[in-house]
């Protein structure tokens, strides 16, 4: 009986540990109004839904739930006005600072954190060591800059005024090669000083985590950087993502996700809407602020009059935080086909960087991706004919 009542008493002090393990966030903002709405949102290259919401009240928010190892996840304050990362572990976690208010693009007040503290994740701060380089980049880009401040004036004033000859000028004084010196230097540091994050790295999901962080966006030469690394690190959840970004399945002949969506009027349309009776139909995600979207437009605009009638669409979707920014940059560019300004869309096509595009038939179903410039045109020859 006194084995039985042992053993009884060690399964419920191992179910007590089993059931409480989990992680508790305690906030306290100060400054922060009663009822300012803050989200725990799980780290991605993309826009994902909260994984828990709540209001601020006396300065004070909880968030409670479990990981099955350190995640990476945001901080969302208000209606997106800021965010803050935090390396979330099963353990309970402290997270102090202060509200400020900040002006906004267009003159309006926002929120934003402020002096932020986090006790209880060891991993958190892990992630702050390792997230140290930029700080030291940042140091040394603004150096640069201040260095070279005139000559960068004298040509940004020359090519905004689309002065040629001046520009050329420019290039050939000696200030304005040793400032292109410098910036292939800092560029050259900044790989190094990656790279070296990355092999400190590379056996653990901390490098594919890293890798997420540091990049805005990732190209065909930084797949050796990833290959080298462990297959632990490669098969962990971040480095998944990685991989799906590195090396993209040739989805070729998926249907694409549909959507309802809402133009500037408040009209709601659906794909097959937006689809029906065209033959090819070009999904552009775009932004006001990306040069190369902007730069891309003029080429999209030429096929569209050119292939219209014969059957060719184009639906576009900014990422345009800012609502106003979006229906500026859609007066200076005259934009004839349908146009959207919705985060959801973008989230749901995993859009992780701008410009992104996606080439369907009136099924929906994928013809190529990213294809731009000369590839665009040669597409619609081949497919509507010239």
């Amino acid at each position: 009986m006194k084995k039985l009542l042992t053993g009884f008493l060690g399964l419920l002090i191992i179910c007590s540990l089993g059931c409480s393990r989990g992680y508790k966030i305690e906030g306290e903002l100060s400054e922060a109004a009663d009822g300012t709405k803050i989200a725990l949102v799980p780290f991605a290259k993309y826009d994902v839904k909260p994984e828990a919401e709540t209001t601020i009240e006396g300065g004070k928010f909880h968030f409670a739930g479990t990981v099955p190892e350190p995640r990476l996840y945001f901080l969302v304050l208000g209606d997106k006005e800021d965010y803050f990362q935090l390396m979330v572990e099963n353990n309970s976690i402290s997270v102090k600072g202060t509200v400020k208010k900040r002006p906004g693009n267009d003159g309006a007040t926002t929120q934003a954190f402020d002096k932020m503290e986090v006790t209880g994740s060891e991993s958190h701060n892990y992630f702050k060591s390792q997230m140290a380089v930029r700080e030291g980049l940042n140091k040394l880009f603004e150096e640069k800059n201040e260095r070279y401040a005139d000559v960068q004036a004298m040509y940004g004033k020359a090519r905004g005024e689309k002065d040629q000859a001046r520009m050329d000028s420019i290039k050939n004084l000696p200030a304005y090669q040793d400032y292109v010196q410098a910036e292939n230097a800092f560029f050259a540091e900044v790989e190094k000083r990656y790279n070296q994050v990355f092999e400190d790295n590379k056996e653990t999901f901390w490098g594919p985590l890293m890798m997420l962080n540091l990049y805005s966006y990732f190209t065909p030469e930084v797949r050796p950087t990833f290959d080298a690394m462990s297959e632990e690190a490669k098969n962990s959840y971040y480095g998944k993502m990685v991989a799906e970004d590195l090396y993209p399945a040739n989805r070729t002949g998926e249907k694409v996700p549909d959507f309802t969506t809402t133009d500037k009027n408040g009209k709601q349309c659906t794909l097959n809407e937006l689809i029906k009776d065209k033959k090819v139909i070009l999904i552009d995600f775009w932004a006001s602020w990306c040069v190369p979207c902007r730069k891309e437009l003029p080429n999209v605009k030429a096929n569209y009059e050119k292939y219209a009638s014969k059957g060719f669409e184009v639906i576009g979707f900014s990422i345009d935080k800012d609502p106003k920014a979006w229906t500026k940059a859609l007066e200076e560019e005259g934009l004839k086909w349908p146009n959207f300004n919705d985060l959801e869309v973008s989230s749901l096509y995993k859009v992780k960087a701008v410009p992104t595009t996606y080439l369907i038939d009136n099924e929906g179903r994928l013809i190529a991706d990213n294809v731009r410039g000369e590839d665009l045109g040669k597409k619609l020859e081949e497919i509507l004919g010239d």
